[in-house]
């Protein structure tokens, strides 16, 4: 039979001491003690290693000095603090500071301890860095959330190029139609070479139309690693591509330095021409079409939890067109969408819809603003490195 009788302590250490002992050891957890106003009495090796504070530099401390400014000025730590003292402890995740100013995802339990009457004599805090986890959560939700969007783009992108491809076809079959019935009668060229012209002209709509769903998906499954881009030059190239429009409609481009930025190049040349070509379309007849090309770095702290950062590189492309009702703003960038009429301004209505895909292939994004009979602006967001 094995000897199961309790093995005497081999270590001449009090119980008490043991427990601090395995206490100050431990290091995937910071464990420490606060006096009942918050202030920091211990320091243990896991506390040293996730938040990077020798003990001699935090004893002494209020605990808050953990917290982001704007959890301190909302007051979080005392929040927590005072769910402690009520309901005996407090459970709660977010991002702390470390030592040297980087944040981190910690998982905290503060525990109101007790002395024999029941009064509360300081608190227990016990953190655990789950940065990992939490970076794996993210990834696993903006992947959902991309295969959302991607669902309902594609059921967008199915009804959408179904109902625009059926057109062309249509007419094509009517004109068709048209020649057959009249074969046997006297029917003049000149009709007749009207129906073809237009069945010509559908099956070039066609074409198009083919062609720019194809540059989509090429654009819509890029997954290319970004690299150093310069703006100027790229703007400068796609601008190329306009020369003999530009002069011909007397158009002005004025540009200032535009900045360097992590991209895919081609696509961002496909950007800018989709942007030009846009300006120049939708061009007021009673002027000149002018373009103003500005950049800035704006902070942007609505964006820092999507985006991974605050400041971004803006490019506005300002033009003096035709405008759009600003409530459109947003809608422009869908798939086939046409705020004017065919009949006077041609196109599938998808250039805008590849900018916004291409800004988020570039870890960006787009926005447009528009007044009637003034203008538009095409504002393109690049997170700053």
């Amino acid at each position: 039979m094995p000897d199961t009788r309790p093995i005497k302590p081999t270590l001449p250490i009090r119980t008490e001491d043991q427990y601090h002992l395995m206490i100050d050891e431990v290091e995937d957890y910071a464990i420490l003690m606060l006096d009942p106003n918050g202030i920091i009495l211990n320091w243990n090796k896991g506390a040293q290693k996730i938040k990077g504070y020798e003990e001699h530099e935090i004893v002494g401390h209020h605990f808050r000095i953990f917290y982001r400014p704007e959890d301190r000025e909302a007051g979080l730590p005392e929040e927590l603090m005072g769910r402690a003292k009520v309901h005996g402890k407090a459970v709660h995740e977010g991002w702390r500071m470390k030592k040297n100013g980087t944040a981190f995802w910690g998982s905290i339990v503060i525990t109101a301890l007790h002395d024999s009457n029941g009064e509360i004599i300081g608190f227990s805090k016990v953190t655990r860095d789950l940065t990992e986890r939490k970076q794996a959560e993210d990834r696993l939700l903006q992947y959902a959330r991309q295969l959302e969007a991607q669902n309902q783009e594609l059921q967008q992108f199915a009804y959408a190029a179904a109902h625009d491809l059926k057109e062309p076809l249509r007419k094509m079959q009517l004109y068709y139609s048209v020649i057959l019935e009249h074969l046997d009668e006297p029917v003049s060229s000149e009709k007749n070479r009207l129906y073809l012209d237009r069945s010509v002209e559908a099956a070039r709509r066609m074409q198009q139309l083919i062609d720019d769903i194809l540059r989509f998906s090429r654009v819509a499954g890029s997954n290319e690693n970004l690299e150093p881009v310069d703006l100027d030059k790229v703007w400068k190239d796609a601008e190329g591509e306009f020369r003999e429009t530009i002069e011909q409609l007397h158009a002005t481009v004025r540009k200032t330095r535009l900045p360097q930025v992590k991209g895919i190049p081609f696509q961002l040349r496909q950007l800018f021409v989709n942007l030009i070509g846009n300006s120049l379309k939708y061009r007021d007849e009673s002027r000149p079409p002018r373009i103003d090309v500005t950049s800035s770095t704006v902070r942007l702290p609505e964006k820092a939890d999507t985006w991974g950062g605050e400041w971004f590189e803006r490019i506005d492309i300002r033009d003096n067109g035709i405008g759009f009702d600003p409530r459109q703003g947003e809608k422009i960038f869908n798939m086939f969408e046409r705020l004017h009429g065919r009949e006077k301004y041609v196109g599938t209505g998808i250039g805008l819809a590849i900018c916004k895909k291409i800004m988020e292939n570039n870890q960006g994004f787009i926005e447009a603003t528009g007044t009637p009979g003034e203008g538009a602006t095409f504002s393109c967001f690049f997170r700053k490195k």
